[in-house]
């Protein structure tokens, strides 16, 4: 047995006093699970709050949602049976207009039903709410084509008015067409709005083909611009370019009137962006020049951008037969006619006339091919834009010297003609003849002219007539 020293007594003794009492420990191991227990309570209470919260929003969502949705079948139920007062009792504005617009909205209805196989399901195939502003997409079936049409109502409360509480059709807030978005590719920039997101996402690799095969088949100096697109709820009328941005194409949404459900992308539309897209890529390989109305140019300019268009329908294959005149050239002088074509265009000047393209294409000039040459290309669609012209320039009346430059003045008979024509009012509202054939001849003297006959309404009759065009001047010039 050893000797402990003072200082080993005294740390033992330091450790046994340094342990926690166990009561005590149990005590705080219990306060902290109340606390604990506490806490979790509390956060419970704030979760069933907050969901208490939701469900009653959700709840009161779901209730106007229902008497939207009720609304609206009660307003395609007074189209169907055609009651014009319960169709009324639905619409609501302090504007008169829209109130006359309505009724108008009604007869058409009811038009539509005596001429078309009309059904008005009243199903809502989308509807949203933003506070007291509702919007609902409803299918209609006309012909058995299913179609789209978006309505906006606003939920009245109990005022003063003596009238009914509840939702009622108001004009169109084309504000709320849903949050904003953008489709990119490398070559475009479309832009939208929720509502037209199957439109979009249709639309979007579409104008990256055409931009991209466009200046290709063109065979544009240099790529252009990127394309930029918005597709914007307003007011109906046709897709354009942006008056201040000449690359970037502005397209109302089909669905502020009404839109095919079955396809997103209709022909109809389809075809009238791939034409402004055909324009604006030719325009852009000719040089961006400014074509004044009555030159050759500005024809051979539009042809190509028909030419385009068909090709670019076509998809990467060309088409069987090309009835432009740009298609023809293809036809008899190859793939590299249309380069050449755009090359002059660009170069030689918004003003040259129809013979310099076609002698730089073909190697010689109109003058000197022979008959058999000349009448392997069809005329009609030349002919036919310059009889149009021709009523164009008469309705202008700055545009006097224009129409006379169309005519051969060289010759007293071509001269008296156009003056009479011009000076002529009953000429002036005649319209446009059509053109039904031209052939090319030449006369003993080597002179060269296109006999153009054409039909024109006259007084409700048809009258069948013939004309004459000389080429003079690198054109054709109207002598007759």
């Amino acid at each position: 047995m050893g000797i402990r020293l003072d200082w080993q007594v005294e740390s033992e003794q330091t450790e046994l006093r340094a342990q926690e009492d166990p009561e005590a420990r149990r005590r705080r191991r219990v306060a902290q699970r109340r606390l604990a227990l506490l806490m979790v309570a509390i956060g419970s209470l704030f979760c069933l709050a907050a969901a208490l919260v939701i469900w009653r929003l959700q709840q009161v969502d779901n209730h106007y949602r229902g008497d939207l949705i009720d609304t609206v079948e009660a307003e395609v139920t007074a189209l169907r049976l055609g009651d014009l007062d319960a169709f009324m009792r639905i619409q609501r504005s302090r504007s008169g207009p829209f109130l006359a617009e309505q009724v108008r909205e009604f007869e058409t209805y009811q038009q539509l039903k005596q001429s078309h196989r009309v059904q008005l399901s009243g199903d809502v195939l989308d509807a949203a709410i933003d506070d007291k502003t509702g919007r609902v997409v409803v299918e209609e079936i006309i012909d058995g084509v299913p179609y789209r049409v978006v309505w906006f109502y606003w939920y009245y409360e109990q005022d003063n008015s003596g009238e009914a509480t509840g939702w009622r059709r108001v004009p169109d807030n084309l504000a709320f067409w849903g949050e904003e978005r953008t489709l990119r590719t490398a070559r475009t920039r479309l832009r939208y709005q929720a509502l037209d997101e199957d439109l979009a996402q249709a639309l979007s690799p579409r104008l990256d083909d055409w931009w991209t095969r466009g200046c290709s088949l063109l065979s544009c100096a240099q790529d252009p611009p990127a394309l930029h697109a918005e597709i914007v709820a307003r007011p109906p009328g046709p897709a354009a370019w942006d008056a201040g941005d000449p690359w970037t194409l502005i397209i109302p949404s089909p669905l502020v009137t009404r839109a095919r459900a079955d396809v997103p992308l209709s022909p109809d539309l389809e075809h009238a962006l791939r034409e402004l897209v055909a324009e604006r890529l030719a325009r852009y390989a000719a040089g961006d020049q400014t074509f004044a109305p009555v030159s050759d140019a500005a024809w051979l300019a539009d042809e190509l951008a028909i030419w385009l268009g068909n090709r670019l329908v076509a998809g990467h294959t060309a088409p069987a037969a090309d009835p432009t005149f740009a298609g023809q050239l293809v036809a008899q002088y190859g793939e590299p006619a249309i380069a050449t074509l755009v090359s002059t265009l660009r170069t030689l000047g918004p003003d040259i006339p129809i013979d310099a393209a076609i002698q730089a294409i073909s190697g010689v000039s109109l003058a000197q091919m022979s008959v058999e040459q000349l009448n392997q290309l069809d005329w009609r669609g030349f002919f036919q834009w310059r009889v149009q012209l021709e009523h164009d320039l008469l309705a202008q009346p700055t545009a006097q010297a224009g129409f006379l430059s169309l005519y051969d003045l060289e010759r007293a008979d071509a001269a008296s003609n156009a003056t009479l024509r011009r000076d002529d009012p009953i000429y002036a509202l005649l319209d446009a003849p059509q053109v039904t054939a031209v052939g090319v001849t030449r006369d003993d003297g080597g002179q060269t002219f296109a006999v153009v006959e054409y039909v024109q309404d006259r007084a409700g009759e048809q009258v069948t007539e013939t004309a004459f065009w000389r080429l003079t001047g690198g054109t054709w010039k109207r002598v007759s």
